[in-house]
């Protein structure tokens, strides 16, 4: 920048270095009076790099700043401003969320569940942290301090928080890329109700229905919802989304068409459209579920599971009245939504085969539906006759 100064009786000229403001960012707020007004002016590096000078008019000095803020939040924010290896982990997590939902390639309980994830396991351990502190041991000591379930999320979403931060040029390498996740223990093999424990399961949630108790009033909607559960095979997220018009009880009929989400708040309730394409769905009803419909009282329109104000009940509230319900009945195994449909699966492999039960289940690849949702059966193959036939031949 040019100055001019007089020295004795001659003007003289110097350049003096001016400080490059970074992109996205503001110099020093000038406020004076102009006439009978007030203004307040800075100087801003936009988005595109340039320098330009904003200003905000106002009958007082306080409201001159206040109108000079309101216009540079109102400026555009280069997405690659206002990060760099000072910024805070938590502010890349932030502008990464923001990102992601922004590109819209992932659905948005699946970008519910990072944030809550993010908030839950990686603000805590490095929120604080400066993005440029961050080393590839802090990261693996977190990832194995996480428990296993969740330990693939926590390096998925650090990874592609700080791939994001690489991508703006806030860091040259980041640490997550030479980091691992522990072999998983060995899996758990899916847990399939047999016959009597699934009579033992609906007479428990029948009487648990009957009985008074404090709370919520006595109603059959559990009842419904594990009959609908084990007949169909159905989300207990797509069960719980269920109304009235998607049943025909004539044609013995069920149409999958949405889903109900636990998602943070302000992204939880029912969206009409299920997990994936595959989920979209008719299925027929089994005469049973049709009694148990039948019992809880068909309606024109409204939620399948309701509750006492007319609104769908929520996959946790389902779950907590499951657990009471097992509870109160004292049965000696374990119950979820996910076993109802693991026990569908089962029987519809073993009866029809995988790709049957993964059509029923919604399911693009049967081989999801062989490795979590049906139990083995640890039998042997019948070969006494062949094993006969050749020790009898070499008699």
């Amino acid at each position: 920048m040019l100055f001019r100064s007089r020295r004795g009786g001659a003007w003289q000229s110097r350049c003096v270095p001016q400080h490059r403001l970074p992109v996205g960012s503001w110099g020093k707020v000038t406020v004076s009076r102009r006439g009978g007004a007030w203004q307040a002016r800075v100087y801003v590096r936009d988005g595109d790099g340039v320098r330009r000078q904003v200003r905000a008019q106002a009958p007082t000095k306080a409201a001159a700043r206040r109108a000079l803020a309101a216009a540079l939040a109102g400026r555009a924010r280069p997405s690659t401003g206002l990060m760099g290896p000072s910024t805070t982990v938590n502010r890349l997590l932030e502008a990464w969320l923001e990102h992601v939902r922004a590109l819209g390639r992932v659905r948005r309980q699946t970008a519910d569940g990072y944030a809550k994830i993010a908030a839950a396991i990686v603000s805590p351990a490095l929120g604080e942290w400066l993005i440029g502190e961050v080393t590839p041991a802090a990261v693996q000591a977190l990832i194995l301090d996480t428990t296993h379930g969740q330990r693939r999320t926590v390096r998925t979403i650090l990874n592609q928080a700080f791939s994001y931060a690489r991508l703006n040029g806030a860091i040259t390498t980041d640490p997550v890329s030479d980091t691992v996740v522990p072999a998983a223990p060995e899996r758990h093999e899916p847990d399939a109700l047999t016959a009597d424990q699934v009579g033992a399961l609906r007479e428990a949630v029948r009487a648990w229905g009957r009985e008074r108790r404090y709370g919520p009033r006595p109603t059959t909607t559990l009842a419904c919802a594990v009959d609908l559960m084990l007949g169909t095979g159905i989300r207990v997220g797509e069960a719980c989304a269920l109304d009235w018009e998607q049943i025909d009880l004539e044609a013995g009929t069920l149409r999958v068409e949405a889903t109900y989400v636990d998602g943070a708040a302000g992204n939880r309730g029912v969206q009409r459209a299920p997990k994936t394409d595959r989920a979209r769905r008719t299925l027929r009803l089994p005469d049973f579920v049709i009694v148990s419909l039948v019992e809880h009282g068909p309606r024109d329109s409204g939620p399948v599971l309701a509750t006492r104000r007319g609104t769908h009940m929520s996959p946790a509230n389902l779950r907590r009245s499951l657990r009471a319900a097992v509870a109160a009945a004292g049965l000696d195994f374990e119950v979820t939504p996910h076993t109802l449909r693991r026990t569908l699966g089962t029987l519809l492999a073993r009866e029809l085969g995988t790709r049957e039960a993964a059509n029923q289940l919604g399911h693009a690849d049967p081989a999801v539906t062989l490795a979590h949702y049906i139990a083995p059966e640890h039998r042997g193959p019948d070969a006494r006759a062949a094993i006969a036939a050749f020790i009898d031949g070499g008699v």
